[in-house]
């Protein structure tokens, strides 16, 4: 059960964030007042347009992180709990969202636009990655704690 969770969880992420872009992208309004608007911006670079324009350097990195977290969701050696998991999840789930933009557009479509406080338009799949990298950060600095506790007989 646990191992399709890992498994439908990014396809699940991925599908969300696709769906999003193809049905809001294009479009321009408000949706809640000046603080949160629909509109569309492309991006060929990574966050914040930083590197624009080297689609191939982002999708190679993209690739290889990808199959990185695979691995780190799979194997059983580094011990990582469901909580760090999901976190990694979350994060493959948004790269893989990101990546088909970039091999079959060449670059990003991103559509949130926080407007009341101007910060970067983002879409789906750059909160997932921000959201599982939380968790991910939360993660582990509860194993840090946990295993400076266990060290020192404090538990």
């Amino acid at each position: 059960m646990i191992i399709a969770l890992y498994v439908l969880l990014p396809i699940l992420c991925v599908i969300l964030d696709q769906v999003s872009k193809y049905f809001i992208y294009g479009q321009s309004f408000p949706l809640i007042g000046d603080f949160l608007w629909i509109e569309s911006s492309f991006n060929t670079g990574a966050a914040f347009s930083l590197g624009e324009g080297a689609k191939w350097f982002f999708i190679v990195i993209t690739i290889v992180a990808s199959i990185v977290m695979i691995y780190l969701i799979a194997s059983k050696k580094w011990g990582l709990s469901r909580f760090t998991k999901i976190s990694i999840c979350l994060i493959l789930g948004g790269a893989i969202g990101n990546l088909i933009d970039r091999i079959w557009l060449g670059g990003v479509r991103d559509f949130i636009y926080l407007k009341s406080i101007n910060f970067a338009i983002f879409n789906i799949a750059d909160s997932f990655v921000t959201v599982g990298a939380v968790l991910l950060f939360v993660s582990i600095i509860i194993t840090i704690v946990k295993s400076k506790r266990k060290k020192d007989g404090t538990c």
